[in-house]
């Protein structure tokens, strides 16, 4: 089965990318390679906040894993709608869901 997922850019974009479940190992993944969107510099361990998105369509009431967690409450804009695009797995739970790259990504340390 065929899911897609709409992805607001950088420059705000708005783009339909199609996926097969599990087709990359993560939505950042996904990203990086059908749109090379520059985005994942820790290469999806949860630790950068470079591949903040912020979900603007769709609920997605996964668990956070507490390395994401902590990564995203360093991060300076991050809102209740903030995830890690590493930590959100290509599967129906985000079959036509928007999400849009956040570059901001000032880490509080």
């Amino acid at each position: 089965m065929i899911y897609k997922v709409n992805i607001i850019t950088t420059n705000n974009k708005a783009i339909e990318i199609p996926f097969r479940r599990f087709e990359y190992p993560n939505l950042m993944e996904l990203i990086v390679e059908t749109y090379y969107e520059d985005i994942g510099e820790c290469l999806g361990r949860g630790l950068c906040g470079t591949c903040h998105v912020k979900l603007q369509s769709g609920p997605l009431n996964d668990f956070v894993e507490p390395v994401e967690k902590e990564t995203l409450e360093n991060i300076s804009n991050m809102d209740k709608y903030s995830r890690l695009a590493c930590q959100i797995m290509l599967d129906e739970k985000i079959n036509n869901h928007t999400f849009k790259i956040i570059t901001d990504n000032n880490i509080n340390i």
